[in-house]
């Protein structure tokens, strides 16, 4: 194997690499700050608090 080819092989990587991250975020749900926030306590009751954060 040549040095061009691994070099085509490592850009191929990585180029792969950083698209499949921007599908994986195109496609996921925007959950990302939910799960961050924690439940309003004047809004969430205590019994639905769990399902609120998750």
């Amino acid at each position: 194997m040549t040095s061009r080819t691994v070099m085509m092989g490592v850009y191929g990587f990585v180029i792969g690499a950083i698209l499949s991250i921007l599908v994986v975020q195109y496609f996921a749900p925007d959950d990302s700050n939910k799960s961050t926030t924690p439940p309003d306590p004047l809004v969430v009751r205590p019994e639905n608090a769990a399902q609120e954060t998750q």
